[in-house]
């Protein structure tokens, strides 16, 4: 038995019918040309083998949640004995023609159910009948599995290489034995126990390092926005639909880059001026920006750089920042959000990111679910707080295109789930010569999800306009 970690089960606790805990990648392919000019399409049964090969290197995929009796504490994964690979694999026909718009819709359509708990909690589905003679694969694994980390490492386990027939044949496997009640309950009871002494001493950073931080923020040239507290809602916190919207686009990290180098800043700097640019016209376009800067929340690992890589689990932290949408000027608003998340990143470090993931070891699900529930409850009565208004996650992909078997990956989109009234998950990825964007909501929350994908094109062009001006009137005044 693996015992999930408090991060982990708190992805289960915080599920509702409305809210699915889903992270999903989209991969279109490319199929490759046979012999006689054909295209070498993938089928299910390719799929089948092919997953086959991999469960080896995919361990979390054949684990199924099992909760502990009373929900004392949280569940273990167990080696599902009743495995079946065929219950995992789904094929589909995208409706005609294939295009943009059916393919978001038929993603969205996805997210909007939950995975069954009685199984391991992941899903693939072959597409057929896009555009152009492509293809696609959409991955749905529950975020209590893996976070951006666990995911890039699935997912190049998933698609990567061009050719995975010959990497290895399936292993033989034998299921644990399942463990009864009373051993679950025993164990658990022994885990509380033994964490008894780490309370104590969890509770002592605590209290040491909130007065560090106190301390650090009384000195602190830059203010940090507070979740709530600075958070004015607009229409992307109507979060309370079960039906999702999806869309997604592709930037150039040439460009990108161009703005990170002329302004100063990092990459991620640029992705949420970005993100900041868009947001700012599709509200602006409804008459609904807010007088003060919208907030983000911007999930941070903190895996050791030593560390082994890591398949499954959550590990990390989030800090608050500013979109600085109170600012007309995007180069002065980029400015204004480098600054701001370098200090948020400093204030986490001084409170430590590994000091709320601690706390949530010691909640229990028969505790967690009430409070995500009452949570959810407040968001519904007082429409007029949010904790924050967006969520944005930025993860450094690989710099050559992965393949899926014989099919090219032209483009591989990622998306983690929208939860508790933040109704956009903003994640990006750079894949090859791309930063790619997807967007995923409450359909609620996003009227037009294809004009706020459009504005994040308008937004960067913006930028790199003003960084081409500034590294020629650098020029010219080194000249």
């Amino acid at each position: 038995m693996r015992r999930l970690g408090g991060l982990d089960s708190g992805f289960l606790n915080m599920e509702l019918p409305n809210q699915p805990t889903n992270t999903m990648a989209l991969g279109v392919l490319r199929p490759a040309v046979g012999a006689d000019g054909s295209p070498d399409l993938i089928t299910l049964d390719y799929v089948r083998e092919h997953m086959a090969r991999r469960l080896g290197e995919l361990p979390s995929f054949r684990w199924r949640v099992e909760p502990v009796p009373g929900k004392i504490h949280h569940p273990v994964y167990i080696e599902d004995p009743d495995f079946d690979l065929d219950y995992h694999l789904h094929e589909t026909t995208v409706d005609a023609p294939g295009g943009r718009d059916e393919v978001d819709a038929l993603f969205a359509g996805l997210a909007e159910h939950r995975l069954d708990r009685r199984h391991p909690l992941w899903q693939i589905w072959l597409v057929h009948g896009l555009a152009d003679g492509r293809q696609a694969v959409i991955v749905k694994v529950n975020h209590c599995m893996m976070d951006g980390v666990g995911a890039l490492t699935t997912f190049s386990r998933i698609f990567s290489g061009t050719d995975h027939v010959v990497a290895r044949p399936p292993e033989a496997w034998h299921p644990e034995p399942v463990p009864g009640a009373t051993r679950l309950v025993l164990d658990a009871l022994g885990d509380h126990a033994r964490s008894l002494g780490r309370l104590v001493a969890i509770a002592r950073k605590t209290r040491r390092n909130l007065k560090a931080l106190k301390a650090y923020e009384a000195t602190a040239p830059i203010r940090v926005p507070k979740p709530t507290k600075d958070t004015s809602p607009c229409s992307f916190n109507d979060a309370f639909t079960a039906r999702r919207a999806y869309s997604r686009t592709e930037l150039a990290l040439a460009d990108v880059r161009l703005v990170k180098d002329a302004a100063g800043v990092t990459i991620n700097d640029v992705a949420l001026a970005t993100v900041a640019g868009a947001a700012r016209g599709y509200l602006l376009a409804r008459h609904d920006l807010p007088d003060r800067p919208l907030t983000v929340s911007i999930p941070i690992g903190f895996d050791p750089d030593d560390d082994p890589t890591r398949q499954f689990g959550n590990r990390f932290a989030s800090m608050t920042s500013t979109l600085a949408t109170d600012i007309a000027d995007p180069w002065e608003r980029l400015q204004v959000i480098s600054r701001v998340t370098a200090e948020s990143r400093r204030a986490v470090d001084v409170l430590g990111p590994e000091l709320m993931p601690d706390w949530l070891e010691f909640f229990p699900p028969f505790v967690a679910e009430r409070a995500m529930r009452s949570h959810n409850r407040s968001r519904r009565q007082h429409r007029e707080t949010a904790d924050v208004n967006i969520l944005v996650s930025n993860l450094r992909g690989p710099t050559e295109r992965w393949h899926f078997g014989t099919a090219e990956v032209e483009g591989l989109n990622l998306s983690g789930p929208p939860t508790n009234g933040v109704g956009s998950n903003v994640m990006l990825w750079s894949y090859a010569d791309h930063l790619i964007l997807a967007n995923l909501s409450f359909a609620d929350s996003l009227e037009a999800p294809h004009e706020l994908s459009d504005r994040f094109h308008d937004a960067l062009a913006e930028l790199v306009d003003l960084a081409r001006a500034h590294v020629a009137s650098a020029a010219g005044a080194s000249a």
